[in-house]
């Protein structure tokens, strides 16, 4: 399998399975791994394991890479890495992490809830009130339109920038998902996400907006398809490419005086939902989530506040419990 045996098995998984994932995790993946490759490798060199060919690592491999990890990353990182290695050496027919699992399960760290990421509320209203300007004024109507309607709608970024404007439905203050994430794999983009009120008014004002700025160049506005559009050099409207919708962020946050990331208005969405007690399940929804599970991971979780108090309300004290007094 060559000098790097490892990296070799690594790529074979990875073009195998790249149907089968997002763009952005099939680049996470292919990250990881190369990562861990060179892991291995160190650890070859200090004779900590015996081999970093997927066919032959042995669950002493297995636990050397382990110990490695629980020394330098997080218990989460450490489970995800732990997750890669077995997916590579099992693709060879190699249970060694497996058998590690069974046999000594306690020297596996186990996944963390993380925090969830949101953007403050100080924040929001500055990046929602507009009390600022881009030079150019298309990118000025699109940056400003697209940052209320990610916190009303929790799409992700890609979906929104790739948003139709016949996705709009505004008299039931709904987006069609025309371009979400799996399409074609685990979802048809054909699903639905809800607008949350409040939102009327200002998607009126863009339209409008939108409209002037494509007839001041000459063109028909329905006959534009992207509801953000991006003005290229050609003169085209086109959809925003992901280095583009990046440098609108850096302008927005320069402007603005506020840093921010576009993933974290998702959650951020989501988090609100259920601070202003949205059950899990009808936020899960929302969010297009198969399962609550992953809404609870890394969009949304009651606060500890909350849940407290919430059972202090609904707590029945036992009978007979009694202070006794002589």
């Amino acid at each position: 399998m060559g000098r790097y045996p490892f990296l070799t098995s690594a790529n074979k998984l990875i073009q195998e399975t790249q149907g089968y994932y997002a763009q952005s995790s099939y680049a996470e993946r292919s990250r990881k791994l190369r990562r861990i490759n060179d892991i291995l490798a160190d650890l070859r060199s200090a004779g900590r394991i015996t081999t970093t060919s997927p066919k032959k690592m042995a669950e002493y491999d297995v636990e050397g890479f382990i110990a490695w990890c629980k020394r330098n990353l997080d218990d989460s990182t450490s489970a995800k890495y732990i997750r890669y290695l077995d997916e590579v050496l099992r693709s060879e027919g190699n249970g060694a992490v497996q058998k590690v699992k069974a046999l000594r399960r306690g020297l596996i760290p186990r996944a963390t809830m993380k925090s969830i990421q949101t953007i403050p509320e100080a924040d929001l209203e500055v990046l929602l009130c507009g009390q600022y300007s881009l030079e150019d004024p298309l990118w000025d109507a699109v940056g400003k339109a697209a940052l209320n309607l990610y916190l009303h709608t929790g799409l992700r970024s890609g979906e929104l920038r790739e948003l139709r404007l016949c996705d709009l439905n505004i008299q039931r203050l709904e987006v069609r998902v025309s371009h979400p994430k799996g399409i074609g794999k685990w979802t048809s983009g054909n699903e639905t996400s809800p607008i949350m009120p409040g939102m009327e008014l200002l998607i009126g004002a863009y339209l409008q907006r939108r409209a002037e700025l494509i007839r001041s160049h000459g063109q028909d506005p329905s006959a534009v398809e992207p509801l953000f559009p991006y003005l290229n050099k050609h003169g085209e409207f086109i959809y925003w490419y992901q280095g583009a919708w990046n440098h609108l962020k850096q302008h927005i946050e320069l402007a603005a005086g506020v840093r921010f990331k576009w993933k974290n208005l998702r959650p951020t969405f989501a988090q609100r939902a259920k601070d202003q007690d949205a059950p899990i399940e009808a936020v899960s929804k929302c969010m297009r989530h198969t399962s609550t599970r992953t809404t609870e991971l890394y969009y949304a979780r009651i606060r500890s506040e909350s849940a407290f108090s919430q059972v202090r309300q609904c707590w029945k004290p036992l009978p007979g419990i009694s202070i006794r007094q002589d």
